[in-house]
């Protein structure tokens, strides 16, 4: 199959000076990409990555040692949308803290991975986008934590879950350019594809259509590379490119007693891509409440809202 990864790549290329962009975050899957794609596949692979607050200091070193070692051309864009509608839900929040509500807290994220990718793409002139997302992330698991009743689907029972989460904290649209990014992140989220056909760009998923997803073969390929999972990470190497998803988990576990590290390995189990023993070591990873305090505090929240923290944590 990655002989048929690269044919389609070629394929697609537009002669340009590079075979593909990369959306390069430093977590294990992308840079397991850039390297497959650049040394196994001989591809000259462009990447980008979307810099922000929450990035933790290994994923910066991986970013930049891989970048070197792999990386023929790598674009730097700091992820504004992310910055500042994030700093603003993490203060707001804490006001109210809802399960619902933490999809907030990834505000912007999505809406730099798709709008700045592609303003990016075209202005290298590359045609050929591709993500290190799997099929075990799916993202319709959070939207149903906002839907209400609870159980219910679609987009009505979701904007009708959004109205009571505001009902309940209006603290989380105070912020008008914040409430803004969300409007236009789920705007592009949804249209994702028709956006990419529009900009005659081409998305490609290798860990969807090409490649089978083996997370311990991945992980024993990048340690050869120095590769180093998060600071705030004690036991899983899933999501170890963002503070905030870290900030998010710690919290969802804290109210419900699961967060989608259950989802996401739990779907790996299923498919027998991985052991029960393997399962279990991964879901144990809550991470420390002393290490949320640091990302809290080193997020520039005000010291009124850092102290909402500690009090809600201390019974917790």
């Amino acid at each position: 199959m990655k002989e048929k990864l690269a044919e389609k790549i070629r394929e697609l290329n537009n002669n340009s000076e590079y075979d593909c962009l990369l959306m390069f975050s430093g977590g294990k899957d992308s840079s397991y990409l850039l390297y497959f794609l650049s040394k196994e596949l001989g591809l000259r692979v462009a990447t980008i990555t979307l810099s922000h607050t929450f990035l933790d200091e290994k994923t910066l070193q991986n970013i930049e040692s891989f970048a070197k070692q792999f990386s023929k051309k790598h674009i730097v864009i700091e992820n504004q949308y992310l910055n500042k509608a994030g700093k603003h839900f993490l203060e707001a929040w804490i006001n109210t803290p809802d399960e619902g509500s933490l999809i907030t807290l990834c505000t912007g994220c999505r809406l730099g991975l798709i709008k700045l990718v592609i303003e990016t793409a075209k202005k290298e002139n590359i045609n050929v986008v591709i993500t290190g997302l799997t099929p075990f992330e799916k993202t319709d698991y959070r939207l149903k934590l906002v839907n209400y009743p609870r159980g219910r689907d679609g987009k009505f029972f979701f904007f009708l879950g959004y109205l009571r989460l505001i009902l309940r904290n209006p603290s989380l649209v105070t912020n008008l350019k914040a409430l803004k990014y969300q409007v236009e992140e789920f705007y592009y989220f949804s249209n994702q594809k028709k956006i990419y056909k529009k900009n005659n760009l081409n998305l490609l998923m290798p860990f969807y259509d090409y490649l089978q997803y083996d997370e311990a073969m991945i992980i024993e390929a990048l340690k050869k590379f120095n590769w180093q999972k998060a600071s705030v990470s004690s036991n899983s190497y899933w999501r170890a490119d963002c503070n905030m998803n870290a900030v998010r988990q710690f919290f969802h576990n804290r109210i419900s007693g699961y967060n989608e590290l259950e989802y996401y390995y739990g779907r790996m189990l299923k498919d027998g891509l991985i052991s029960k023993e393997y399962y279990d070591k991964n879901i144990q990873d809550h991470y420390r409440k002393d290490d949320i305090l640091k990302i809290l505090e080193a997020s520039g929240l005000s010291e009124k809202t850092i102290i909402k923290y500690e009090e809600y944590l201390k019974d917790k």
